[in-house]
């Protein structure tokens, strides 16, 4: 199946069960932090994330965990139909609690209509100078549907203050744009900027923190399709320049390698940047103060930009022995190892992760979801990257798209549950 009827299906799946001083208000947590529980395996650790006090209960997370500059990991939860929440788990103590949602938040603000939604917060938490941004995406199909509904909205946790703040309350007609969604976000913070990769369109936007407004900035002139499936990770270089991808499978050609945006020229493109197939990338994560990234599509195709250059490369691919879709991705701080997850495999499976060596391009199975602990059995869809602690540990979450199963987070101490791992039977 190809990659946008493969989204729409899945959407229509999923959906069928299922600045400062605007918007503030205060976390609602504190007095139900967890702790999480032991998984089956030495190294594991697991959360589920709770409903919110107004009746949001969290059955997926779509790429959305990421980290904060002092180590602490933020989750999105949403229902795919409502409402989006946005979680906290500190590293330190394990403590996981809820930060603010989408709807709570706007209503504060006074910038929540009668009928909106909230489906999701798609995008990576991302850590911009202090706070923590997400934005809604709120329809996945690609089609002119989005027309009908208002444009997206940003929000953003200030850890100093514990608020959740509706940010597009300050913006004209309350949203970010007049219409569209956000699927990912990129970072540029000696502008003070914030990039956004929209839904169904494929359109960028750029978010001025400093002045709380967002500016469309359109979409390269070499896109031939009206709607076209954005890439879920884009990132910013040391020069400013925005980088980012897109697909659609009815023109190969056009979608077959890096796009940018440059702030001083505008769009173009790296023709010499190529993409192994038409499949615009899902994951990735940067190293070295940005020096080296990494970068995969859902197929396991990985990439490597370096910065001094600056440069684009193929590593290979993840040896899959059976169909599935890859939407987890850490990159171990050394460079050396990407921990790899798939999803939505054809034997009915959770899944399972797996080690890929980045400087011999070779994969190591390490164990099935199901083994790291018997509550991931029945879940079908393992998402996030670039979710480390500083004590080495990576994060993710797991939902079965066709149930009201609660979210469950996962961190991995992989030193430990790389030997934990071994000593499984079925792996000898």
């Amino acid at each position: 199946m190809g990659k946008l009827s493969f989204v729409s299906l899945l959407a229509a799946v999923l959906f069928s069960f299922a600045s400062p001083g605007y918007g503030q208000m205060p976390s609602v947590a504190g007095t139900n932090e967890s702790t999480g529980r032991r998984g089956a395996l030495d190294g594991v650790w697991l959360w589920t994330l709770p409903d919110t006090p107004n009746g949001l209960r969290p059955t997926q997370s779509w790429h959305a965990t990421g980290s904060a500059l002092n180590g602490d990991i933020y989750v999105g939860g949403m229902d795919h139909q409502t409402n989006s929440a946005l979680y906290q788990l500190n590293w330190q103590t394990g403590a996981l609690r809820l930060v603010g949602d989408a709807r709570s938040a706007s209503e504060a603000a006074n910038n929540w209509q009668p009928g909106e939604t909230a489906q999701k917060f798609h995008t990576r938490p991302l850590w911009h100078n202090g706070k923590i941004y997400v934005a809604t995406m709120n329809r996945s199909t690609l089609d002119d549907g989005y027309l009908n509904e208002r444009g997206f909205h940003w929000y953003a946790y200030d850890p100093a203050q514990n608020r959740f703040a509706d940010l597009s309350a300050s913006e004209p007609a309350g949203t970010a744009v007049d219409h569209g969604n956000v699927v990912t976000l990129a970072s540029d913070p000696q502008r003070n900027v914030i990039y956004a990769a929209g839904v169904p369109t494929g359109e960028i936007f750029r978010y001025d923190v400093s002045r709380g407004r967002t500016t469309r900035l359109g979409r390269p002139a070499t896109y031939d399709q009206h709607f076209v499936y954005s890439g879920r990770v884009m990132w910013v270089d040391s020069r400013g320049r925005l980088y980012f991808t897109a697909s659609a499978p009815d023109s190969p050609s056009v979608f077959a390698h890096v796009f940018f945006y440059d702030p001083e020229t505008g769009f173009g493109e790296r023709k010499d940047w190529p993409l192994q197939i038409t499949q615009a990338l899902e994951m990735g994560q940067c190293l070295d103060d940005k020096k080296r990234c990494f970068f995969s599509d859902d197929k396991g195709h990985i990439y490597r930009f370096d910065d001094d250059g600056p440069s684009w490369s193929y590593l290979g691919q993840l040896d899959l022995q059976q169909r599935a879709y890859v939407w987890l991705f850490n990159v171990a701080p050394d460079g050396n190892t990407a921990y790899i997850g798939t999803s939505f495999q054809s034997d009915g499976k959770a899944g399972a992760l797996f080690a890929f060596d980045l400087r011999t391009a070779t994969t190591k199975t390490l164990c099935d979801f199901a083994d790291l602990d018997p509550s991931l059995k029945s879940l079908n869809a393992h998402t996030g990257y670039d979710a480390w602690d500083p004590e080495g540990r990576f994060y993710f979450a797991s939902f079965d798209g066709s149930s009201r199963a609660h979210v469950i987070v996962t961190r991995l101490d992989i030193r430990r549950l790389e030997a934990a791992a071994a000593e499984i039977p079925s792996k000898h």
